[in-house]
């Protein structure tokens, strides 16, 4: 009867404990089994974008780093309180009132222009849209315009395209910026532009009440470039609201019209900076803050990585390390395709600088060698076989912390 966790360690083939390497049973009558037991216990995503990396499977005493991955890193943006910067490239060519642009600009208080608005400068004062005054931005979106204040020794502001044409994005990130008046209350969204369809999405993880100032007005809209047309989100056009993890989206009706949509809340994947947070768990034990964490697993074990996103979206994912063993104590390099070579499980090339692999015959000499992490022994030295008996395996290793790595053993080769 085979145990569920020795059939969890390799969906395609399962390994028999003997001789143990290599050694392959066929478990196609096991297939239903495993999609039952796959179900019943990978632990599901709390937020999908996050990704803590592929399952492994290693020997004993083999350490394996395992690495979290949300996005690639936002391009920052260093700004101070009530400025315009700009212009950034948007990546590819958005269409916006019937406009074609490449570049964008923005501003410390929450909104994209295509214009460099240099009137703005200092305004902090939210307006309702339309509005033609003139030191008010045009060609903006507003998602949403509130007085925030960046710290000049902070980066708060990030932008990032991704994706592949025709099917771009560009996203811009305020993450962690601290209210006007209300400086223990931060406020995080995104402005996300998609290519082809010029539409337009307002993300917001939070945006907090701050009645002190402005009597908490805020307005997420978009406004043309003389300021005669505009449109805005229901209630949010320079009214007091405040909203948690919500989305908008603006789709175009005709080169002066948009729609807008409550749709579901999905910030685009981007790391913000120092603002993003990883907490590593086994079971229960935390175990690294890292965004990588080299581990040295006995048995199977799950492990769990949290992150904590500008303080105030919590991601999960875990990762599954199947340890397989003992290590290999024997194989038959007979050519009939089981168990034909020798080579120890786990340390993924990605995850060490060195490696050195090397087999001793009885005498001491070495008899096979490899810097390759991929080549295995198949009982062969300098092109001829070599006799049945006892070997001695070591393999010297460093793994992507600097640490280094011995290990060493025996093993068998029968004919």
């Amino acid at each position: 009867m085979n145990d569920p966790d020795d059939i969890l360690k390799n969906p395609k083939d399962h390994e028999s404990p003997g001789l143990g390497f290599g050694f392959k049973l066929s478990i196609i009558n096991y297939q239903l089994s495993i999609l039952t037991l796959l179900f019943l216990f990978c632990p599901t995503n709390i937020f999908a974008q996050l990704d803590a990396g592929p399952n492994d499977t290693i020997n004993p005493g083999v350490p394996v780093t395992l690495t979290a991955t949300y996005g690639d890193p936002g391009i920052a943006v260093i700004i101070g309180d009530d400025q315009v910067k700009g212009p950034f490239p948007i990546g590819f060519t958005f269409s916006f009132f019937g406009k074609n642009f490449t570049e964008f600009y923005v501003s410390d208080n929450g909104w994209l222009s295509f214009d460099p608005n240099p009137n703005s400068n200092g305004e902090r004062d939210p307006m309702p849209v339309p509005n033609t005054i003139s030191n008010y931005p045009k060609n903006v979106i507003m998602g949403p315009w509130i007085d925030l204040v960046p710290s000049t020794s902070d980066t708060y502001l990030f932008y990032l395209t991704s994706g592949e044409a025709p099917n771009r994005q560009l996203a811009v990130m305020w993450c962690q910026v601290p209210m006007y008046s209300c400086t223990d209350s931060t406020a995080t969204f995104q402005i996300i532009l998609h290519e082809g369809a010029n539409s337009i999405e307002n993300q917001i993880l939070s945006k907090k009440s701050c009645p002190d100032w402005f009597g908490n007005r805020a307005t997420m809209g978009v406004e043309n470039g003389n300021g005669t047309i505009g449109f805005a989100v229901p209630g949010r056009n320079n009214t007091s609201f405040t909203a948690r993890e919500e989305g908008w989206l603006y789709t175009v009706i005709s080169v002066d019209s948009f729609a807008i949509t409550s749709i579901p809340f999905h910030l685009q994947p981007m790391v913000p900076g120092n603002k993003i947070v990883y907490n590593w768990y086994d079971g229960s034990q935390q175990i690294a803050t890292d965004q990588s964490v080299t581990v040295v697993p006995k048995e199977t074990t799950w492990y769990t990585v949290y992150v904590d996103l500008c303080t105030g979206l919590i991601l999960k994912d875990s990762v599954l390390v199947v340890v397989r063993g003992p290590i290999p104590n024997a194989f038959t390099p007979n050519g009939d395709g089981l168990n034909d070579k020798f080579k120890i499980l786990g340390i993924p090339g990605e995850n060490i600088t060195e490696y050195n692999f090397r087999i001793f015959n009885r005498w001491g000499q070495i008899v096979f060698e490899t810097n390759n992490i991929d080549h295995a022994w198949d009982g062969t030295s300098k092109g001829e076989m070599c006799p049945a008996g006892v070997y001695v395996w070591e393999i010297f290793y460093r793994d992507s912390k600097k640490t280094k790595v011995t290990n060493k053993g025996t093993v068998m080769l029968l004919r």
